[in-house]
């Protein structure tokens, strides 16, 4: 879901930069919007929504830095968990030196775990919890890599999102 991916990219930014210098700035996370992809049917039977979730990351250090893998998982509410194995290819996504960089995420998160996530976000918003270990790379030139940085990292997505992506799929959201 967007809130896996969010959180995913969140938690690398904050490892890559702390990874590469002690003097370095913690990158920022801002979650713009979620786009419906579709739906993923699996056996055994499943129904799942399939969405990118597009974000705005800054760095705000003097350096490049790319994220190249992250892996743990995301807890919804303090109780629902998914894993994440977040892996871009190539070189990773490069978030340039005191810059904003769009990061767009591809997830599939279960219809049902959706419906239930939203339906508890009583504030309107859906807290949540990444913990894992990221591979990141700092400046292009150098290519210095730094793997399994922890990450933990908290935040939130409004209840909104999630409606909106339920109801894409043509099913009614019930409150």
């Amino acid at each position: 879901m967007k809130l896996v991916r969010s959180a995913v990219v969140v938690g690398l930014l904050s490892l890559v930069v702390a990874a590469t210098n002690g003097c370095a700035k913690k990158p920022t996370m801002t979650v713009r919007h979620a786009e419906m992809q579709g739906m993923k049917f699996g056996f055994p039977p499943s129904v799942a929504v399939q969405m990118t979730v597009v974000m705005d990351v800054f760095n705000p250090n003097s350096y490049d830095v790319a994220i190249r893998a992250m892996r743990g998982t995301v807890t919804f509410h303090d109780r629902y968990t998914m894993p994440i194995d977040f892996q871009p290819g190539g070189e990773g996504i490069w978030l340039g030196s005191d810059r904003t960089t769009q990061v767009r995420v591809p997830t599939t998160v279960p219809v049902d775990l959706a419906l239930r996530i939203a339906r508890e976000a009583m504030t309107g918003t859906v807290p949540y919890r990444v913990v894992g270990k990221a591979d990141v790379t700092a400046t292009r030139s150098l290519k210095i890599e730094s793997d399994d940085y922890s990450v933990d990292e908290r935040g939130q997505i409004a209840r909104q999102q999630i409606e909106a992506s339920i109801a894409a799929l043509g099913m009614p959201f019930l409150r």
